[in-house]
């Protein structure tokens, strides 16, 4: 049986190696479209922060651990850009010699993640804005801080806002966090973030609620961010409004998807077409308190996601179970 991973991080990998512990026997093919295969994107903002030393702690297998330890054939800098259900192949490119490749499976996972979202505005693009999802980024900002930054201005409130925000201020910077909502962290109710933007307050964070931003000012390098209400001067932007599924390569494909683009998948994360699954930020979760799919992109779920479709894909039925949010 010839298994093949489209993705080569949290789901990707979790699968792979799920399915080396059900048959160590098994042939197994990774495909990754960055250089680093298997790294724990949310120790991203601790890596800015000082509180991890080097990007390389935050990396659990290299490819290299993954081919002469476990036999899988893990290959960075590979992007599958289509998908032949009838021929059960897959085709990219070698993202730095743009050289074609296909590969045939019986059984296939697609764990593709996702993309940060990033603001349409008016003007052209400047220096010193950045988004935070990979460590090619993270390493972008460090050496962004390298220069004379001193006012960072973080556009969104969520999980990777808030973390970025304490990080930064832990390195003495001055902080603004812009929110379009009423509150910090748009997944808890209003009573739990007003605790947020207490802490948020006693660490001398600067909170920016119910406005929006409408355009990043400088002529090279970003020196403010306009919103509808204000001007906050800042040397550095980062973006963190959210991620948006990457699976446009599969529109020709007949695979479900939700209006966001996330894989519809069922509790053993198959698709609706057959010997193809789909898991981590790349695909829906069962909400188990709405009772229908959703969209909730996170670490943990992406690995509990990959478990499961590697062992549906060995043969052993063992559902997940969805989340609460």
């Amino acid at each position: 049986m010839k298994y093949v991973m489209i993705g080569g991080d949290a789901a990707g990998m979790s699968c792979a190696m799920q399915i080396y512990r059900e048959d160590p026997d098994a042939h197994i093919v990774a495909f990754e479209k960055g250089e680093i295969f298997s790294y724990g994107q949310c120790g991203l903002p601790y890596l800015i922060g000082g509180l991890i030393d080097h990007h390389r702690k935050l990396i659990a297998r290299s490819a290299e651990t993954f081919r002469n330890k476990y036999g899988i054939d893990a290959r960075c800098l590979h992007e599958v850009t289509s998908i032949d259900t009838e021929q059960k192949t897959v085709s990219g490119i070698h993202t730095k010699t743009k050289q074609p490749f296909s590969e045939t499976y019986d059984r296939l996972l697609i764990a593709t993640g996702a993309s940060p979202i990033t603001l349409v505005l008016d003007g052209h693009p400047l220096e010193g804005v950045h988004v935070l999802k990979t460590i090619p980024h993270a390493l972008s900002i460090l050496d962004n801080l390298k220069k004379d930054v001193t006012h960072i201005t973080i556009i969104g409130g969520g999980y990777i806002g808030l973390e970025m925000a304490e990080n930064l201020k832990t390195l003495g910077k001055e902080v603004h966090i812009i929110q379009r909502g009423a509150t910090l962290g748009p997944g808890f109710d209003p009573d739990m973030a007003r605790y947020l933007k207490e802490e948020a307050d006693d660490k001398g964070i600067h909170v920016v609620l119910g406005e929006t931003v409408q355009y990043l000012e400088g002529r090279t390098h970003v020196t403010a961010v306009q919103t509808d209400k204000q001007t906050i001067e800042t040397n550095m932007v980062i973006i963190a409004i959210g991620v948006t599924p990457q699976t446009s390569f599969l529109d020709k494909t007949g695979i479900k998807r939700l209006q966001n683009g996330a894989i519809a998948v069922n509790k053993y994360m198959q698709t609706n077409v057959k010997d193809i699954y789909a898991a981590g930020d790349c695909a829906a979760t069962y909400h188990r308190i709405k009772k229908e799919l959703d969209y909730i992109p996170l670490g943990t779920t992406a690995n509990k996601q990959g478990r499961i479709a590697g062992l549906h894909m060995t043969g052993t039925n063992r559902a997940f179970q969805g989340v609460t949010g």
